[in-house]
């Protein structure tokens, strides 16, 4: 077993010490998000992808490669979320083989929802690393904790979908090409790698790995940068890896496509038609509807400083006597608002693509990131303000981090509440009605029985109302009542306002709030 020597423990013991205050944060940030996993997945049609992957990794434990490859590119163009779903897959294997947990029961799945707060966890890290590349320690702890506190940032914990994943990835290869002035090739290579794996695990963050390379350009071309020896487009040398480092993860996955008989490449394509849930008219809007409605003044207060910070930026605020951005930081800003105004711009005018919570909470840190260079030009202009404006920055933070704990703690959902009430079988649910005026409606399946081969065929039989996924929302139709025994009766998830802008277009959004949409278990008897 190895030993810490006199110089790791004191390398260790300086890192702790000058890196306290965001261990600190981390550890509360984390804790607290812990404390929320053990509902709601499931809740998502999206997350049923999560069982494919599962039952590709059992094909593959089974020695059968064909059909796992023919699992992870069934996920709709996501094979990279196939792939990275095996890490908490193995440990819902491992409680099955130990303690015969059903992998589809509550208890099991509670270990991909901690493997989402353990990614999200390393996202916070990442970000203040990077924002630590141009803030002093307090800000970019203030430029974390805003990050931290909002819902947008934490709602996906509970369930099994890839875009945390995905902007991990991403933040990865962001901080590898911010972190050095003068990048070796391999290391470009590498933040290609990085975003082409990004965008396998969600092709939603497209904008991704495009940003990286429009950051890498402005990056060859700044001033002061060498030409090199003969040709001016040596510079551009590196680049070009990164963009072959992308290219190639695309490649392999094209392969192992091909070997199960489909096409990855065909598949990304056909995906960018179907992201039209929602409304074309919110393309510019969005932004400023979801901050409002769902972050409240909080979000209101990050876009107007955000703007501020993109302006001082572009500007280089020659005005104030200190510097304010740095060209990286300038140019970081800068493209991230190009891309978030390419993507509204599609919306709003192609019509091919809609925008959601999930799509936002991609530019999320770079309106942290902008709302923080505004911040700091702030205190830089009156230095004696400085400590009051990261203490009420940093008080507003948790103040708006443990409302929103608060309100998702008493979320409830179809499936968890079903099971709380001894639904462990579809062939208990006899009827299922909605009030949501809709036909064709995608059912909830029903969590499995805590043990693999526990029967279920004696147990009480059920209706349901609205146990199913109420898109689109046509109007609202209560259901009759009959004398029978209600059993239970708790407010549809998507109530929820942050839940309410993954797809529903501002007329349905309005439906919900206005009506009582309820998820009801009714007796049979």
């Amino acid at each position: 077993m190895a030993v810490l020597t006199s110089e790791s423990k004191f390398a260790v013991r300086k890192f702790i010490i000058h890196n306290s205050q965001f261990i600190i944060l981390f550890l509360l940030v984390t804790l607290v998000r812990l404390s929320l996993v053990g509902t709601g997945t499931m809740a998502f049609i999206d997350e049923r992808r999560y069982i494919t992957a599962m039952l590709g990794l059992r094909s593959l434990g089974e020695g059968h490669g064909l059909d796992f490859l023919q699992a992870i590119n069934s996920m709709g163009a996501r094979p990279g979320d196939g792939l990275w779903r095996a890490i908490p897959g193995l440990g819902q294997a491992l409680l099955l083989a130990v303690f015969h947990l059903n992998p589809n029961s509550p208890v099991s799945l509670q270990v991909p929802q901690v493997f989402n707060v353990l990614v999200m966890g390393l996202n916070i890290g990442l970000l203040y690393r990077i924002y630590r590349q141009f803030f002093a320690a307090g800000f970019a702890l203030l430029g974390v904790a805003l990050y931290a506190s909002l819902v947008n940032t934490n709602v996906y914990l509970r369930h099994l979908l890839p875009y945390d994943h995905a902007l991990f990835l991403f933040l990865v290869a962001l901080w590898l090409l911010l972190s050095s002035p003068a990048l070796s090739h391999r290391r470009y290579w590498w933040i290609g790698v990085l975003s082409g794996f990004s965008y396998a695990l969600y092709p939603g963050y497209f904008m991704g790995p495009l940003l990286l390379l429009g950051l890498g350009m402005a990056q060859a071309v700044a001033p002061g940068v060498p030409a090199g020896a003969r040709r001016a487009y040596s510079r551009f040398v590196p680049v070009a890896g990164q963009l072959a480092g992308l290219v190639a993860v695309l490649g392999v996955f094209e392969l192992l496509a091909q070997l199960a008989g489909t096409s990855y490449l065909a598949s990304s394509r056909y995906i960018a038609t179907t992201v039209t849930q929602g409304s074309f008219a919110e393309g510019f809007s969005f932004i400023g509807t979801y901050l409002w409605q769902v972050e409240g003044w909080m979000g209101v207060g990050l876009l107007v400083l955000f703007v501020v910070g993109v302006l001082l930026a572009a500007c280089q605020a020659r005005q104030f006597q200190i510097a304010i951005v740095v060209l990286p930081l300038k140019n970081l800003l800068i493209i991230s608002f190009l891309a978030w105004l390419g993507y509204a711009g599609l919306v709003q005018f192609g019509h091919k693509l809609v925008f959601y919570g999930r799509i936002l909470h991609f530019f999320v840190p770079f309106i942290v990131l902008g709302a923080v260079v505004a911040l700091r030009a702030l205190a830089q202009r009156w230095p004696s303000r400085q400590k009051a404006v990261l203490g009420v920055g940093g008080g507003l933070a948790l103040w708006h981090f443990a409302a929103f704990t608060l309100t998702y703690r008493a979320v409830s959902y179809p499936c968890d509440v079903a099971y709380s009430h001894g639904i462990i079988d579809s062939r208990q649910i006899i009827r299922a009605k909605t009030t949501g005026c809709s036909t064709n409606l995608i059912a909830y399946r029903t969590f499995g029985p805590l043990i693999r081969d526990q029967r279920t065929a004696a147990y009480p039989q059920y209706e349901v109302v609205n146990f199913a996924y109420l898109y689109p929302l046509g109007c609202y139709q209560p259901v009759v009542k009959d004398g029978r025994k209600l059993i239970a009766a708790v407010p549809y998830f998507m109530k929820y306002p942050a839940y309410q802008f993954e797809g529903h277009s501002p007329a349905e959004r309005a439906l919900l709030r206005r009506y009582r949409y309820d998820f009801q278990i009714i007796s049979a008897q």
